[in-house]
């Protein structure tokens, strides 16, 4: 490659630029192939791991249903009824916590309540989440956590709540893998 020397049109001042007939166009081909292939290479790993596979676990949410509603009889409650619109907004926050590794009701740009009525309009709602692996992962393992938690319990046995959406996700969650995370949306 070599450098040609060229006067402006004023003949005062020198510029310095690439003599194209002697630049090899192949060659910084291949040397930029090669370079975007590296940093695909590079990337690629980045991805799938921000990418968290999240699954559904339907069966397990009726099970959870089940046994709260089970827990609600014990207390003379009436059962809870299996609601769409909760369900998605549970399952959504679910997955919400796993992809962005997070365990909190509310998440990094919204409010709980905010969330639920994004998806169902009630006088009254209420949310309890829970994580767990294993057994504490398991529909008995989850509502074990939650009736061993005051405020949790006192929001299963609520007397007003009258409907339930469970959410129940599987994916991995801060480098754990095959882990459940519960959300329970409750509306009057």
């Amino acid at each position: 490659m070599g450098i040609l020397e060229i006067e402006d049109a004023g003949g005062a001042v020198p510029r310095i630029g690439l003599v194209a007939q002697y630049l090899d166009l192949r060659g910084m081909r291949n040397i930029l192939i090669s370079l975007l292939a590296s940093i695909l290479l590079l990337a690629v790993p980045a991805a799938a791991q921000a990418a968290t596979k999240v699954t559904y676990k339907a069966t397990s949410e009726q099970q959870v249903i089940t046994l709260i509603n089970q827990i609600r009889a014990q207390h003379n409650l009436n059962p809870l009824t299996h609601n769409t619109p909760l369900r998605n907004a549970a399952r959504a926050h679910s997955t919400d916590m796993l992809k962005r590794s997070f365990f909190e009701h509310n998440s990094p740009n919204e409010t709980w309540d905010a969330r639920i009525a994004r998806y169902l309009k009630a006088p009254l709602t209420g949310e309890n989440i829970a994580w767990g692996t294993g057994s504490h992962g398991s529909p008995a393992g989850i509502v074990k956590q939650w009736m061993n938690s005051p405020p949790h319990r006192a929001i299963i046995l609520t007397a007003t709540f009258k409907r339930i959406g469970l959410g129940l996700a599987s994916g991995t969650y801060q480098g754990t893998t095959n882990t459940v995370m519960a959300t329970a949306d409750f509306a009057s």
